[in-house]
């Protein structure tokens, strides 16, 4: 019973993660530490442990992409972290549709964000999103877990 919940406590803490950054600009380490206890537990419970060690490797994939990508500076350490915590969960006959809901999602929300910041942001804004010229990346990592998880 515990383990059928699991996922959906992850999916509480991607949308915590992306009102996070939009809000303050941050994902707090101990948020993206949760996924990771998360599939721990789950690891430990699950009878068929195999689906969760392709699962790790493909966790493992992106952590690497996002090592490259921080490393160019393309997205911060949280983002890195909370993308290989969602990767955990995204199932890996899942994932390559995962990936373009990301791509998707961030090319759009790039726009929408960038629109309502011309519209409504100001440098005084207590809103991260609104004062700075950045994109929260949680955004299209939250979006494109959830879809894994749960839609595709």
């Amino acid at each position: 019973m515990i383990a059928e919940m699991i996922p959906y406590a992850v999916a509480a803490i991607i949308v915590v993660a992306m009102l996070l950054e939009i809000r303050t600009g941050r994902i707090p380490n101990w948020l993206t530490l949760l996924p990771f206890v998360l599939f721990a537990v789950l690891l430990v419970m699950s009878e068929d442990r195999t689906p969760l060690y392709w699962q790790i490797g493909l966790a493992l994939g992106v952590f690497l992409f996002g090592l490259v990508m921080f490393a160019i500076g393309g997205s911060g350490a949280g983002a890195v972290k909370l993308m290989t915590g969602v990767a955990l969960f995204v199932p890996v006959s899942k994932a390559g549709y995962a990936a373009l809901v990301f791509i998707l999602v961030f090319f759009v929300s790039s726009f929408i964000f960038v629109q309502l910041r011309k519209a409504f942001g100001s440098e005084d804004s207590s809103w991260h999103l609104m004062a700075k010229q950045v994109l929260p990346l949680s955004f299209s990592i939250g979006m494109a877990g959830l879809a894994g998880m749960f839609l595709i």
